[in-house]
């Protein structure tokens, strides 16, 4: 599989459509969709990245508008990210300034965009399918090393590509715990970078 091909299949998908289109859109639905995978990755999207990290979602469709299929300057999560990775090492260009040469794949639980507050629940489904459909591959696509799984639905994502049945599903219980698997990657759950204060 191929980058295009990934990027293509996002753009087709309409698997959560198909249940409540009101409720989510894919973001091909406008003229100004970006050529991405993830919406995320437009900041840090390395195509053989050490470092995977699986938030929860972009935002929502207001937010993709108003900021043309980009991230905002203003946006809190990626600044707390940035200092984040510096704590470990890796310097980051502030977000939305794409820094192809950090070895860091962002992307989330889910690629379309809610409807609603930007604080809307994402819907189970979602995740579960999204996982299946698209997170899956981009792993096995990326091959990183290290799995970062950031907020509730960022670890149900990865819980699921990855099979970790073992691994506690309560966010409060598995935060800051680590897996090794067979394929030499090895997956972390973390709280969401909006949560943490410096």
């Amino acid at each position: 599989m191929i980058y295009e091909e990934l990027m293509g299949f996002r753009k087709t998908c309409r698997i959560c459509m198909k249940r409540g289109a009101e409720e989510i859109h894919n973001g091909s639905e406008f003229d100004f969709d970006p050529p991405v995978v993830s919406y995320w990755s437009q900041w840090l999207g390395h195509r053989q990245p050490y470092l995977l990290i699986v938030g929860q979602d972009f935002g929502n469709v207001s937010y993709f508008i108003r900021h043309r299929g980009m991230d905002g300057p203003e946006n809190e999560t990626n600044e707390n990210l940035r200092r984040l990775l510096l704590e470990a090492g890796i310097k980051a260009e502030k977000a939305p300034d794409a820094d192809p040469a950090v070895p860091v794949f962002l992307t989330n639980s889910i690629l379309c965009l809610k409807s609603g507050p930007m604080n809307a629940p994402i819907k189970e489904r979602w995740v579960d399918a999204c996982a299946q459909n698209h997170l899956a591959s981009l792993i096995r696509y990326l091959d990183p090393k290290i799995v970062v799984a950031m907020g509730k639905m960022g670890w149900r994502a990865v819980r699921r590509v990855f099979a970790l049945v073992q691994a506690p599903p309560a966010i409060t219980v598995a935060a800051g715990q680590s897996w090794d698997l067979e394929t030499g990657t090895r997956v972390f759950r973390s709280f969401i970078a909006a949560d943490l204060v410096w």
